[in-house]
């Protein structure tokens, strides 16, 4: 039994005034409610964090700003590293996640655009006088750059993607950030692996705007000769006689390679964010696969949510994705098998879609498998000998490097057993669950004008916003990012949006109306300077689909 509330009188110190806000307080009247005055309101929490969104729910915080920071991160370490790959993938997780006004000043682009390219190692000489002021140069442009833009902002980060070689760089950029009270964290990338570096190096002979007009083969000599010059005179981090001033410093020394980690004097949330990133990151470029769920019989209905089963279409649609995935996502460009994985959501809708998808048995190599990395959930049995002969014909072996004299313990690893995840489940709808849009206007009309004026945070009523969503997603993508494997993603519209967006650098006020349709899987390669995009369309019906439960009214784009 609901109890009445009786109105409450104002004191002579809040007395009402116009405009102030109206609670509604449930009275003993079922669907009836006692109005009260409240002309001191709460704000809903995160009201000033979100700037630019009409908030009348509260958001989760931890994907804005915590408070008002300023932070320069300066990577350091010899060139072909892996610095630019690990300060831009940095960069985007923390503009993207958490909001934070951030720019890469990639010193290397200001050398560029003051003195063109260049295609000769010698001016990277440590003798060479007039080169040596040239670097400085444009070493202190990019610190005044840096200084500029956060002196323009109330909260920040400037991340500074150089080599920063020596003891008197490090200092003097110290030195000038704290000089504007900005926290200063430095990141010593290091790698000493021949074969990482050889793709390091013909990459950058292939790719790199100096190499432009020149045959790869002279590029990369070049290029080797350059980190020769840097190895003369590089003082790695808290080293040496300079060991005593940069001991006090806050630094982070990252062999991803090894999976060797140094993390020193590390303090503030902000900072450990950047640090739980980077151990998880790998600097090695793999292939994403992203797939809606095969139509559902709500896709069919028009109506949004729900846990309804797949049509006949989106068995079709099922098929025809385990056909993509035994052609292109567990095998290499030379069709050998090699290590995939496979994640859906809880519901129903994407289990099905993975039905037919097979979980055949391969072996890997223990040498080649980080097994310190917790991701054992494809492995069935440890230490099977090199001798394989109990395991069955049909199971292939993939990229055996024993020997007779060295023989190497291998690993069974299961194919695409898929792994289902809370996190990637539909935004969920809360009253408007299992509706269609034109019911959800019809019903509730103010909700619908709401949600017109800010879709990223409007939330449904008992339900979710795209920002709760972005919230939930960010485990996911530390998930995603520690993994090496090529990785099949069957979810939903609203989820795959945000992951996505995420990796095309794509804004999140863009990110509720991209487009993810059904029957297509959208591959993506995330590298240091861009994600390579391309769509798999796989199964088109003779004849059209009806209304897909994602389509609004109004001409809006494909939505949840």
């Amino acid at each position: 039994m609901m109890m009445s509330v009786p109105p409450i009188a104002p004191s002579a110190n809040l007395k009402a005034e116009e405009g102030s806000h109206v609670a509604p307080t449930p009275s003993n009247k079922r669907g009836s409610c006692t109005i009260i005055e409240n002309p001191l309101p709460q704000n809903a929490p995160g009201a000033s964090a979100a700037v630019g969104h009409h908030l009348e729910n509260s958001i989760p915080l931890s994907i804005f700003p915590i408070a008002a920071d300023k932070l320069c991160i300066c990577f350091c370490g010899l060139p072909g590293r892996g610095k630019t790959h690990i300060s831009r993938r940095l960069g985007r997780y923390l503009s993207f996640f958490h909001a934070i006004p951030l720019q890469i000043y990639n010193v290397s682009e200001y050398r560029r655009r003051k003195y063109g390219a260049l295609k000769d190692a010698e001016w990277f000489d440590s003798n060479n006088v007039e080169a040596r002021k040239a670097r400085e140069e444009c070493n202190q442009t990019a610190i005044k750059d840096m200084i500029t833009f956060l002196a323009g902002q109330p909260n920040g980060i400037a991340i500074l993607d150089s080599t920063n070689p020596t003891h008197e760089r490090r200092t003097n950029l110290l030195r000038v950030m704290n000089a504007a009270r900005v926290k200063v964290m430095f990141i010593e990338v290091s790698n000493d692996n021949e074969e990482f570096l050889q793709d390091q190096y013909r990459t950058a002979a292939s790719t790199s705007p100096d190499y432009e007009g020149i045959n790869n083969t002279d590029a990369e000599l070049d290029y080797r000769r350059k980190v020769d010059k840097f190895k003369t005179y590089f003082e790695p981090l808290d080293s040496g006689a300079n060991s005593a001033v940069e001991s006090k410093w806050s630094y982070i020394k990252c062999d991803h390679f090894i999976q060797h980690f140094v993390v020193h004097n590390i303090k503030g949330y902000l900072q450990q964010k950047v640090v739980h990133f980077i151990m998880n990151l790998r600097t090695t470029c793999h292939a994403f696969y992203l797939s809606r769920h095969g139509q559902s019989e709500y896709n069919d209905l028009g109506r949004i949510g729900g846990d309804s089963g797949l049509t006949q279409h989106g068995i079709n649609y099922a098929k025809k994705l385990a056909e993509f995935v035994e052609t292109n996502v567990v095998r290499d460009s030379n069709g050998n098998q090699v290590p995939a994985r496979l994640w859906t959501s809880t519901m129903r809708r994407t289990k099905e879609t993975a039905q037919f998808i097979q979980q055949n048995k391969i072996l890997i190599n223990g040498d080649e498998f980080d097994m310190g990395s917790g991701s054992h959930d494809n492995l069935d049995h440890k230490n099977i000998p090199s001798d394989t002969s109990s395991i069955n014909k049909s199971t292939d072996s993939f990229d055996s490097k024993a020997s007779e004299s060295q023989p190497v313990i291998k690993f069974e690893w299961t194919q695409m057993r898929p792994r289902a995840w809370h996190h990637l489940d539909e935004l969920f709808a809360g009253q408007c669950d299992g509706m269609t849009y034109e019911e959800i206007e019809e019903r509730f009309p103010d909700e619908w004008v709401r949600r017109s004026v800010d879709k990223l945070a409007y939330r449904y009523p008992r339900g979710e916003s795209y920002l709760d969503v972005i919230a939930r997603l960010e485990p996911m993508i530390i998930e995603m990012e520690r993994h090496h494997e090529p990785l099949l993603i069957i979810a939903h519209q609203g989820i795959l949006r945000i992951i996505y967006a995420f990796y095309m650098g794509k804004s999140r006020a863009e990110a509720p109306y991209l487009s993810i349709p059904l029957n297509c899987v959208v591959e993506l390669v995330p590298g240091p300077f861009d994600c390579k995009e391309t769509r798999h369309v796989l199964y088109k019906p003779a004849k059209e689909l009806a209304i897909d439960g994602q389509d609004e009214p109004k001409n809006d784009p494909p939505s949840h």
